[in-house]
């Protein structure tokens, strides 16, 4: 059985930012800061999709996940079908699954597309876009986050299509905004090491930025989020995601966090809409389609690291989870 540390179902909070963090870390997370902009009342921009923006800024990566950082002035962003949010000095915005949006400032604008705007590939250096009149400046700091897409599906998945975060006056809040401060400064200075840190800072955004947003969610909320905020469901999750090729069963999982197979399952249910074993064979056929993607591993091999006993078995598990045998699936999803 596996031993457990008795605080998974006493403190949350750590459990959450540990198992936050691990997945993050196989979800192969890197941040880059590609652009600033100074933008000068009345301005406003169209920026495309995740997959068209990728394509302008010659981006090679499964998923990508825009951001902005608010440095100067005030501005507001728009999605299709939702109300603008107005960002002010010092806030962040992440689109997750990198929809299309619109910028504007405070001044009535045509709205112009931001692909004509920028300079051919490829950038040596964190270059200035420039738009708008003579009025009032508003500078952001634009990057993306890439990630596996594989991955991001079943853990992410669950976040809104917007996530803003400003931080207000509260000691829990001081460290997310010394790090968007602090990301804002290093991408506006041409110093030495400049390239090698804003993809680390970037990244210790986001997490923090996740982080807040846990503390957000209602009691009524579900999905992976909801899940893990919840102390025997996340302690589950943990042990799961920690050794996914043990054994389990639901009793062990159930005794190793204190509770009892029919309220684990129904914890399960309620916040993931699946039993804990359906979760952890789902979690295990994605980890396999990864080594699959990023692989040269034999079919056999993986199998048997999904905790399959052969091959065949393995062939129409994979089949039945992504609708096609894994030899196939893996020829197709190659990278270019």
């Amino acid at each position: 059985m596996a031993k457990t540390p008795g605080a998974f179902a006493q403190t949350p909070d750590n459990s959450t930012v540990g198992l936050l963090s691990d997945l993050l870390g196989s979800m192969r997370l890197s941040g880059v800061v590609m652009f600033r902009t100074e933008f000068h009342e009345p301005w406003s921009l169209l920026t495309p999709d995740g997959e068209q923006m990728a394509k302008l800024l010659g981006i090679r990566a499964a998923h990508i996940i825009p951001f902005h950082i608010i440095a100067q002035g005030r501005c507001q962003i728009e999605l299709a079908r939702s109300e603008p949010v107005w960002l002010d000095e010092g806030d962040v915005v992440l689109l997750p699954y990198g929809d299309a949006h619109t910028l504007s400032g405070q001044e009535q604008a045509a709205s112009m597309p931001v692909g004509p705007m920028l300079p051919p590939q490829p950038w040596h250096e964190i270059f200035v876009l420039g738009h708008g009149g003579e009025g009032a400046l508003t500078s952001m700091i634009c990057g993306f986050l890439q990630c596996d897409k594989l991955l991001f599906h079943p853990v992410l998945r669950h976040l809104p299509p917007l996530i803003h975060v400003s931080p207000g006056n509260k000691p829990k809040d001081e460290w997310l905004a010394s790090t968007i401060r602090h990301t804002a400064q290093e991408a506006s200075q041409a110093q030495s090491g400049v390239r090698c840190m804003l993809p680390r800072l970037t990244e210790l955004m986001f997490v923090e930025i996740l982080r807040n947003y846990l503390h957000t969610l209602s009691a009524n909320e579900v999905g992976w989020f909801a899940a893990i905020n919840d102390p025997l469901t996340g302690a589950a999750l943990k042990l799961l995601h920690t050794a996914p090729l043990q054994p389990w069963d639901v009793d062990t999982l159930a005794r190793c966090v204190g509770t009892s197979r029919s309220v684990l399952a129904d914890r399960f249910n309620h916040f993931l809409g699946q039993p804990p074993m359906q979760y952890l064979t789902n979690w295990r056929l994605q980890l396999a389609a990864q080594a699959l993607m990023t692989s040269e591993t034999p079919l056999k091999q993986v199998a048997e690291q999904a905790g399959y006993a052969s091959e065949a078995t393995f062939s129409r598990a994979f089949r039945r989870h992504f609708g096609s045998p894994p030899a196939e699936w893996r020829r197709n999803h190659l990278p270019d």
